[in-house]
């Protein structure tokens, strides 16, 4: 069966654990040489270790321009060119809006936001020149739908969702394709102590149609097929990744459900 991805060469930011090491791993199976941007030089390593092949671990705060622009530079130095970026980095800092410190809030907005910026354009760069490029922002359904009490998340979230569409729109004049993946509710090593706990678990699970919470590499499906060329002329899209979870408002409806025939 042949690689999707054969000698492509991938970035990805905050690759080192849950969600974005499923990313990582799923491309270096299907061909790429994957540069692991976490802001954990041993889990970067680590997981460039796993996956094997011409990967390599950088440490990297995406918060910060000129840690991006060394990351660019030793993958331009390494191998040459840049051929898909998978903006995924970000960090929750819960709380409610009354009472969010603006540090919270700047914090998620940096990393989750103003990173997958920061990213995307000093890798673009380079893409331009080469006419050929791909973008993943992974996005979450809580950019189409307000999660209470996350702080600056869905604002984050949403604020990515009309960043791919404004890359794609601007970028694609050369042949640069950027698109979003909304995950919905997802079981990492990140969410497994909220998950471990039955209630919750069952509870979540309920509110999704296909009966079943994610995992990270439902997430990595999808992210190999837009970075590949079977998504060749897809930009500016939004690929829900959530077991029709956007679509599923009424399961969350409280109260006896109605399963045809007579309403009573």
């Amino acid at each position: 069966m042949p690689v999707r991805l054969k000698d492509k060469v991938a970035i990805v930011t905050g690759g080192g654990r849950g969600i974005g090491r499923d990313i990582v791993l799923a491309y270096a199976r299907e061909g790429a040489h994957v540069v692991v941007a976490e802001i954990d030089p041993q889990t970067a390593a680590a997981t460039a270790k796993d996956a094997g092949g011409k990967s390599i671990g950088v440490a990297v705060d995406v918060a910060k321009s000129a840690d991006i622009n060394r990351l660019v530079e030793q993958t331009m130095a390494e191998f040459g060119r840049i051929d898909i970026v998978v903006n995924n980095a970000m960090k929750i800092v819960p709380g409610k809006l009354e009472a969010l410190p603006e540090a919270a809030w700047d914090t998620t907005m940096n990393i989750g936001l103003k990173g997958a910026f920061l990213m995307s354009q000093a890798a673009a760069r380079h893409m331009i020149v080469k006419n050929s490029g791909c973008i993943v922002n992974i996005a979450s359904i809580a950019g189409l739908f307000p999660y209470n009490w996350a702080g600056a998340y869905s604002v984050v979230k949403a604020g990515l969702i009309m960043l791919t569409k404004l890359q794609a729109m601007e970028w694609g004049p050369y042949n640069i394709r950027s698109n979003a993946i909304t995950p919905g509710y997802i079981r990492t090593p990140g969410t497994e102590a909220m998950y471990a706990d039955p209630e919750i678990y069952e509870g979540r699970r309920k509110g999704v149609p296909m009966g079943r919470v994610g995992s990270g590499e439902d997430i990595a499906g999808p992210a190999v097929f837009l970075a590949s060329d079977e998504s060749q002329y897809t930009s500016g899209s939004v690929l829900g990744a959530d077991g029709a979870q956007a679509v599923g408002y009424f399961l969350s409806v409280p109260g006896r459900r109605f399963s045809g025939g007579r309403i009573d």
